[in-house]
Order: structure tokens, then sequence, then C-alpha cells
């Protein structure tokens, strides 16, 4: 079964910062869970399903659900990882798997050892709704892991130009004066070099990014039914509602007007 990521729901069983100790292991068996495990120090021996592991620093492991599993240590290199084992479901509460593979090398990621840490404080401490805090910060881990492991399009190198480029364009998509020389004299760059960067590290150019973001806001504008096609037209930087309710239809599918809330489709139909 494929996984939609947007409605997931993991359900954490089992948490732990393990440090390794000479005499430590897992017993054969069967997991009841999905196993996540990230290996920040050190190395151990896995047995997974019917074949043997050695996991090493920046290993991401993903043993999935009823899966054989047994670990040993490596006495001269003590593994410390973090390990969440959790249940995970889709929204109508069916059993659903991690398309991950058994071991990915995804080397130490400051980002994604900052989340184990927030799990583990509230793990500790059990506050006043801490599962609702853990569960926030497992769809984040587990986002993290699926971005950097199944998602082509992602940002492969962390350029903080264009990371600043897109928080920007983010607040500022409804401009017509957003442009890319805009944005590439915020950084001293030629309009040519920053294009290639951006088209690099998107997977899209400046012009696609910028159409597909002011769309994405349309489209949460016109479902609201809080306004017009035209008001919605202006407001994500489209001067031609003619031009934006044709593209809308070419990207989308549909036509913007047929997003709206029966009572807002009405109106409209009223007025024109």
């Amino acid at each position: 079964m494929d996984l939609d990521f947007n409605n997931m729901i993991p359900e954490l069983h089992y948490y732990i910062h393990r440090k390794c100790t000479v005499n430590w292991k897992i017993e054969a068996g069967i997991t009841p869970f999905i196993d996540v495990t990230y290996v920040i120090k050190g190395k151990a021996k896995y047995m997974i399903g019917d074949k043997e592991y050695t996991v090493k620093k920046g290993d991401l492991l993903c043993i999935p659900k009823k899966t054989y599993r047994a670990a040993t240590n490596i006495p001269e290199d003590l593994m410390e990882c973090y390990v969440v084992n959790f249940f995970l479901s889709d929204l109508k509460g069916q059993d659903v798997s991690l398309p991950f593979p058994i071991i990915s090398h995804i080397g130490i990621i400051p980002r994604l050892i900052t989340l184990f840490h927030d799990i583990h404080g509230e793990w500790m401490q059990r506050d006043f709704g801490y599962m609702l805090k853990v569960r926030a910060n497992m769809c984040l881990i587990l986002y993290q892991a699926s971005n950097l492991l199944l998602n082509e399009k992602r940002i492969s190198q962390d350029d903080p130009r264009i990371k600043n480029s897109i928080q920007f364009m983010s607040c500022h998509y409804s401009e017509p004066a957003l442009t890319i020389d805009k944005l590439a004299k915020q950084f001293d760059l030629h309009p040519v070099y920053y294009g290639s960067l951006f088209q690099q590290t998107t997977g899209m150019t400046f012009k696609q990014y910028l159409t597909s973001l002011r769309l994405n806001y349309a489209e949460s504008m016109l479902k609201s039914g809080e306004y017009g096609v035209s008001e919605v037209a202006l407001q994500c930087g489209f001067s031609d509602i003619f031009y934006f309710s044709r593209l809308f239809k070419q990207k989308k599918g549909i036509p913007p007007s047929e997003l709206f809330p029966e009572k807002r489709r009405g109106l409209e139909l009223d007025e024109g």
C-alpha cells in the first residue's frame, strides 16, 4: 500500500536514547512495530530478516513491522543512537508501512538530532499533553527522513541564498515587482547564474516556482469562499483575470470557480 505522507498518523510505542554497553544486545524476535533507529556514534551488528548488517554513525535504520530482528554490539566501537518504535496508520485507521530502505546512510543532520532531543525531553518529563507533542515531533522526523530519501525535487544543497529566496517569495508572492532580477540583486548574483542555481536546487525555474506558489495561495483563497475570482487573481499577483483563470484550469485541472463552497458559487452565478 502506497503511503500518503499528508495523511499518516504515527503512534509512539517506545523511545530511547540508547548508549550501548559492552553486554548490550537485542534478543532475536519479530517486531510488532516499526523500528526507526538513527546511529550517531559507533557501530553495531544487526540481523534483519535473513540478512546481517553492520550499521555505523550516520545510518538510519527502518525495520518494518512484523520483521525478524536481532542485534549485538561491536565492543571496540560501542553504538549510540536514537530509537523510536511506533505504529503507523492512515486517517481511516488502517496500518501503513514506510517505503524506506532497511538502511540508509544520511550522515549526521543537526536538525534531525534536535527533533530526537525534543522527543527525549517530552518522553522523560511526561507533562500535560506530552504525547501530542511527541507525535508532532515524530511527524517532523518522518518528514525529514522522507524528504531526504524519497523527494527527488528536494533542495539537495542547503544553499542559504535559495532558502532565503523561497522565504522571501512566500511573503511577497503577490507583488508584481517580484522578479528574478530583483532576487538576484539581493544576493549580488548575475540573474543568469542565480536562475541556474535556483533551478538546480528546487527543480523548477524561478518563474515556474513563483507561478506554482501563487496558484497554491489562490487555491486556498478560493476554497475559503471569502473572495471572488477577480479578487483572488489580484491578491495573488495576476493582473489579468482571464489569464489567471486559464492558467489555473491548465495547472489545477478545474476552473477557479469550481473550488468555491456551494453558497459562494451561487453568488458568483447570480452576479454573472
